[in-house]
C-alpha cells in the first residue's frame, strides 16, 4: 500500500464523539474510534482508483 497525504471529513456525530473523547480521556474508546471510523475511511482514501 502506498502511503500519502489523506484529507477525511468528520460528520458531525464523529466531531461529537472525538470531543467527548477527550472529555472523559477514554483511551479504549479513542481507540475504537480509531479503529472503526477512522482507518476505515483513510484506507478507502488509500484503495487506487
Amino acid at each position: 500500500m502506498n502511503l500519502k497525504k489523506v484529507n477525511i471529513e468528520l460528520d458531525i456525530a464523529d466531531v461529537q464523539e472525538i470531543l467527548a473523547i477527550d472529555l472523559d480521556d477514554d483511551a479504549g474508546r479513542a481507540l475504537n474510534f480509531i479503529k472503526e471510523r477512522l482507518a476505515k475511511q483513510v484506507k478507502k482514501c488509500l484503495q487506487p482508483h
